[in-house]
C-alpha cells in the first residue's frame, strides 16, 4: 500500500512539474501555476526531487524506472530553460 502511494506521488510531482513547464496564463490553471512560479524560482525543482525520491520508493520494477527517468528528465529541461534564462545563449 505504501508503495503505491509513493509511485502516485511520483505521477503527481511530474505531472504538475510537466504542466509548469508550458503553462498558458490564459488557461483555467493559470492561477495555479503563476501561485506557484511566484512561490519559488526553485519550485520545478524540488517537484522534481520530490518525484525521484518517491518514485525510489514506489512500486518496484519498470514503473519506478519510468518515473525516475521522466521526473529527471523534466529536471534537466528546467535547468537547461533557467540557464538560458539567466545566462543567454
Amino acid at each position: 500500500m505504501r508503495r503505491n502511494l509513493f509511485s502516485t506521488i511520483s505521477i503527481i510531482s511530474f505531472l504538475i512539474t510537466f504542466l509548469m513547464f508550458g503553462y498558458d496564463t490564459s488557461k483555467w490553471y493559470g492561477i495555479f501555476f503563476n501561485f506557484l512560479c511566484e512561490l519559488s524560482i526553485f519550485t520545478p525543482f524540488v517537484l522534481g526531487g520530490l518525484g525521484i525520491i518517491s518514485a525510489i520508493f514506489g512500486l518496484k520494477g519498470d514503473i519506478r524506472m519510468v518515473l525516475i527517468v521522466l521526473n529527471a528528465f523534466l529536471m534537466i529541461l528546467f535547468l537547461g530553460a533557467y540557464l538560458m534564462g539567466i545566462f543567454g545563449f
